[in-house]
């Protein structure tokens, strides 16, 4: 026989969990109906009781009733032979059984946590019959807790407990105190309920807490609002929310990296000179894992910040002032530039929203000095114009980046000593000289 009259081609057998292959040379006259029993025979597949279907490695059917010089295949070519399967005939509907077999939707979840939830209300209200109100709310608590070993990893459940048990902290010391709005007590308020959050957080999280995101969201929350309590203690009325700001902007700074060391992420080291060449080969077989752990710790601590930082430049712009004004172009400086380096949505919306907002509070700061004036317009222009240069952002130089990092560290240095002077911590130390 000719070699032209040859073609080597590869067939391939996938019957279920059996996979075989053969580079077999077939005549290139024959039909793959008259060859497939002895291919079959040949290759030792196992025996069906269906027709053999032939198709190419990307799945187009062969006609098996063609030479195989009359079909598509060439030498190297990919013969898949498996069991032919028939599709279905369909079936015509009617009104009704469309309708029935409709898609309904998802299955509404969380009715028996809503049960529960109604039920924790429900007890904090029957005990607020007979007892305080702080302790009917850290009954409210108690139960969320007990019934959070029921359903560990519910989120409804461990915010549920952590905020009665916040709250319950609160109210108890306004109950004990002579005077439940005086500012020293509001300060009392605010500490013990951030270490009520705080322990109840860490209790939840050994039971099955509401995850890494949210706990992480409601720590930086808390040590705002502790910075908060205990700068109330200042003689400055702006001292809370001026140094919450600066704490912000410091955290900020600090954040990527405590998210790592917090997710238990290792850098990877490189060997100096004359060292063992071991030491880079040591890789954390759960890298993966604590990856995702800690861009959700990242996530979390940023909203959190955000959430403190935001009340707290509205508050100062409503103050006014032209320290509060460089104060809120420092921040909005800083925050913006800040969001556009990073890719995750929540964390740039929660420093984006930062910045935005101390937009806001220069507006709200400004007074009649023309400077002021000026600085106000200018950053109410490049707010209303940002449709027109924000899209070429992404396109600038490495070099321009690089400044508007250098810009973006300048105006965080700079709203430290802004912060602590609307705080009056200046002169506070003048004061003890």
């Amino acid at each position: 026989m000719s070699v032209d009259h040859i073609l080597r081609l590869t067939v391939r057998f996938h019957v279920g969990a059996y996979r075989r292959e053969a580079d077999l040379a077939l005549p290139a006259g024959s039909a793959l109906a008259d060859l497939i029993p002895e291919i079959v025979a040949l290759c030792g597949a196992p025996r069906i009781s269906r027709p053999w279907q032939a198709t190419t490695a990307a799945g187009l059917p062969i006609d098996p009733a063609l030479p195989l010089h009359q079909t598509s295949l060439d030498h190297g070519s990919v013969v898949v032979l498996s069991p032919r399967h028939e599709t279905p005939a369909p079936v015509i509907r009617d009104a009704a059984e469309s309708l029935a077999a409709a898609p309904s939707g998802s299955r509404p979840e969380g009715m028996a946590v809503a049960g529960t939830l109604a039920g924790c209300a429900g007890a904090a209200v029957l005990v607020a019959q007979w007892e305080p109100l702080s302790h009917a709310l850290a009954t409210a608590a108690l139960i969320a807790l007990v019934m959070l070993l029921w359903r560990r990893g519910s989120v409804a459940l461990s915010l549920a407990a952590i905020g009665c048990a916040t709250a319950a902290a609160a109210v108890f010391v306004g109950e004990a105190s002579a005077d439940p709005f005086d500012y020293s007590t509001l300060s009392w308020q605010a500490l013990s309920a951030g270490t009520a959050l705080v322990l109840t957080l860490l209790l939840t999280a050994v039971i099955g807490g509401p995850g890494p995101r949210i706990g992480s969201a409601l720590i930086a929350v808390t040590g705002l609002v502790a910075i908060a309590a205990l700068a109330a203690h200042l003689p400055s009325p702006d001292a809370p929310a001026a140094l919450v700001v600066a704490a912000g902007m410091l955290g900020m700074a600090i954040i990527p990296g405590s998210a790592v060391r917090a997710a238990g992420l290792k850098i990877p080291r490189l060997p100096t000179a004359g060292q063992d060449l071991q030491v880079a080969d040591a890789v954390q077989p759960d890298v993966n894992r604590r990856a995702r752990r800690a861009l959700r710790i990242h996530e979390g601590l940023a909203v959190g910040t955000a959430l403190g930082v935001i009340p707290a430049l509205l508050y100062l712009g409503y103050q006014g002032g032209g320290f509060i004004l460089g104060l809120c172009v420092a921040v909005a400086g800083a925050t913006i530039v800040h969001a556009g380096r990073h890719h995750q949505a929540a964390t740039v919306w929660a420093w984006l929203s930062v910045g935005l907002t101390a937009l806001v509070g220069v507006c709200l700061a400004m007074g009649d000095h023309p400077f002021q004036i000026v600085v106000a317009l200018g950053v109410v222009s490049a707010a209303i114009s940002a449709p027109m240069w924000a899209a070429k952002v992404p396109d600038l130089e490495p070099t321009t980046v690089v400044w508007w990092e250098r810009a973006e560290s300048l105006a965080i240095a700079a709203s430290l000593p802004l912060a602590a002077h609307v705080a009056g911590l200046f002169l506070l130390i003048r004061g003890l000289g």
